[in-house]
């Protein structure tokens, strides 16, 4: 083990977890090898490898002696991080993720939001994740189709920093308006929302507890108008109001703010929110950012596991769906300590690179100088094509 580093990108990274991988848990009382903190090392790697298997997991264990140094492991077999990631109490991954969560609030506490009229997001959405029909038939949605759902919230502290904070994972036949009640408690943020969270009685009650929200009507909801508010006459804003939810107008209702606008496509939008000192413009903008939300299931299904589930079992699903929040507010963690502009795609693809490599190999490269083109000089015009081989055959165009 003379090659093996000890300063290694691999172990800084997983230094960052909130747990030690020689601890160990109940549920090693008869485990002799791969114990529950090992499973979360190695999952953890995985996802951030995008390892899509247990016999891929097996081969790269097998095939770096840094990484069995770390796991004081030589080899695991793929059956064995099978029934480790089905035993693994969800618990575990859930207290991880809801730690990491509390250090990016420390770090991004003194961040102002979005603007420093807005301030912070909390936008609350849900994304699929399909399953065979066969194999998960407890998650059966409809005749032809079986999947599961990360039921999320992401705080926007910043325009360019955004992390979760908390998820569910549910089958794929829990509403959005259920798993509300989890998602949307007290804060000193703004919730963001789209149509599948439409419930009267929950914005009604988070008007009363003072929860700041904006959500996006479905166009079949109906409202009873208490008065119009004045709009510019040429602006994307096209209605102002104030309104109870609903079609009688009882004064044990809240009265919310019902604003209508159309985007640059000219789409109309019906948004209710319980805000008031802020104009209609803002709230707009406020509900656009509900995109980042979007962005941000795009980014941990193309760049993390979580698209090919290891295993068909809930607990399975539940803690792979955990481990790639995990992974994701790592990757967070180390960017804000390198203090880089790179994206944190940018970032992971480096640090899979320099996985094995010491950490301040790593460090170089993200600050390494970079040359900026001058680009094409204004009036240029295009260079015409030219094939430098003779292995084909190049016909330019007649257009």
């Amino acid at each position: 083990m003379d090659n093996v580093n000890v300063n290694s990108v691999i172990r800084q990274f997983l230094s960052l977890l909130p747990v030690n991988v020689m601890d160990r848990t109940l549920f090693d009382h008869y485990t002799k090898k791969l114990t529950v903190m090992k499973a979360v090392f190695i999952f953890v790697v995985a996802q951030m490898n995008q390892w899509s298997s247990y016999s891929e997991i097996e081969a790269h264990i097998r095939a770096q002696p840094e990484l069995q140094h770390l796991l004081h492991l030589d080899s695991i077999s793929g059956s064995q991080l099978s029934r480790s990631l089905n035993r693994l109490p969800t618990e575990l991954p859930e207290w991880v993720f809801q730690q990491l969560a509390q250090r990016a609030k420390r770090r991004t506490a003194t961040f102002g939001g979005i603007s420093k009229t807005v301030g912070k997001l909390s936008i609350v959405d849900a994304s699929s994740v399909p399953l065979p029909l066969r194999l998960g038939d407890w998650a059966q949605v409809s005749r032809k189709a079986s999947s599961v759902k990360m039921h999320l919230r992401l705080v926007a502290a910043s325009p360019d920093t955004v992390f979760p904070d908390a998820m569910v994972p549910t089958s794929g036949n829990v509403g959005d308006r259920a798993c509300a009640v989890h998602l949307v408690v007290p804060s000193d943020t703004t919730y963001v929302m789209d149509r599948g969270y439409d419930d009267y009685k929950k914005m009604e009650a988070w008007s009363t507890d003072g929860i700041r929200f904006v959500m996006r009507l479905r166009d079949r909801a109906f409202t009873t108008v208490l008065e119009e508010l004045p709009v510019e006459p040429e602006g994307r804003i096209t209605r102002d109001t104030k309104v109870q939810m609903g079609r009688a107008d009882r004064d044990d209702k809240k009265t919310l703010r019902l604003i209508e606008f159309r985007d640059e496509k000219g789409r109309r939008y019906r948004l209710v929110t319980s805000i008031w000192h802020l104009s209609a413009e803002d709230i707009a903008q406020i509900y656009k950012c509900r995109w980042w939300v979007e962005l941000f299931f795009k980014w941990i299904k193309q760049h993390l596991s979580t698209v090919h589930v290891h295993s068909y079992k809930p607990q399975a699903i539940w803690n792979q769906l955990f481990l790639a929040l995990i992974t994701a507010l790592l990757v967070q963690e180390v960017k804000a300590s390198l203090s880089t502009r790179q994206t944190p795609w940018q970032l992971l693809k480096l640090m899979r690179v320099y996985l094995y490599l010491p950490w301040s190999s790593l460090e170089q490269e993200v600050h390494r100088p970079r040359r900026a083109s001058k680009g094409k000089p204004p009036g240029a015009g295009q260079k015409p094509k030219s094939l430098r081989t003779t292995v084909g055959e190049f016909r330019p165009s007649k257009k």
